[in-house]
């Protein structure tokens, strides 16, 4: 116990100031300073459990980035402990909370906050070329880990992060970009690859899309993106982009194939559509 009258079930996180108890755990890494973290909370007065805040009872999830000021004390320390996925009681003393003048009218001075935190996600950010290149990196390694695993939702999610990471490069200098560019072409082919996998194939197509705006004969996403057309049964796209990688690669045989299973998806798709028709006006 403490001078606050803290339950000894809830573990220090900043000794005499914050306070921690998980209700449910979570799993993977914890948000970093900078990072875009979003989550429910309910906040009440630890001294008689009145609420005096809930993203809950708004039905909307809370945004903000850690670390930097945004939120009290208490969050920024507390909320980089978690897990996505944990929920967890943080306890705040006024000093990591809102101090000796509170938050009139529900919160009085020197008032000790008590919150209910339940982080769903978070986006990792960086502020600068050299951060932003390091960040799409370990997110291309994160990406592999989990699509050699199978999980590839997990894998798209850190593929897009690392893509995300090189939209803005302001400041860069000629050879972060001459090194950012095939990568970010790299995390979007393989962006591409995992939406495959989980049959989003607008997502997949959009990726593609934005990988040879960068790198315009890449093989590996123009046949990526044949599937993806595909995969829509956009069959004169799919024709294009898989004739567009045979002109690339002549003789492949992955483009000739599937210039096959094109024309033979396309024959079926017309063969049920005409059916379809004749029983409408028959």
């Amino acid at each position: 116990m403490s001078d606050l009258n803290i339950p000894e079930d809830y573990l220090p996180v900043v000794d005499g100031l914050l306070w921690k108890k998980i209700l449910r755990e979570g799993s993977g890494d914890s948000p970093t300073k900078g990072s875009n973290v979003t989550v429910h909370y309910v906040g009440t007065l630890f001294s008689n459990g009145d609420k005096f805040d809930s993203s809950r009872d708004r039905g909307s999830p809370f945004n903000f980035k850690l670390g930097v000021g945004q939120v009290i004390k208490g969050w920024d320390e507390g909320v980089k402990t978690m897990k996505v996925g944990e929920l967890a009681e943080l306890v705040c003393a006024p000093s990591y909370a809102y101090g000796e003048h509170g938050s009139p009218p529900k919160i009085p001075g020197n008032s000790t906050l008590k919150f209910e935190v339940e982080l769903f996600d978070f986006q990792e950010s960086a502020d600068n070329p050299k951060a932003k290149l390091a960040l799409a990196k370990k997110k291309k390694d994160q990406g592999n880990e989990s699509f050699k695993a199978g999980d590839n939702a997990t894998a798209a999610k850190a593929y897009k992060e690392g893509a995300d990471a090189l939209k803005d490069f302001e400041g860069a200098t000629e050879e972060q970009i001459q090194e950012a560019t095939p990568l970010k072409v790299a995390l979007l082919a393989n962006l591409a690859a995992a939406y495959l996998k989980l049959n989003e194939n607008g997502k997949a197509a959009e990726a593609c899309l934005q990988a040879l705006s960068s790198q315009p004969d890449h093989v590996k996403v123009t046949y990526r993106l044949a599937q993806a057309y595909l995969g829509l049964s956009e069959f004169e796209d799919a024709k294009k982009y898989a004739q567009r990688g045979l002109d690339l690669a002549p003789g492949d045989t992955t483009f000739t194939s599937l210039l096959s299973v094109i024309s033979s998806k396309q024959a079926a798709f017309k063969k049920k559509e005409k059916a379809a028709y004749s029983k409408m006006f028959s």
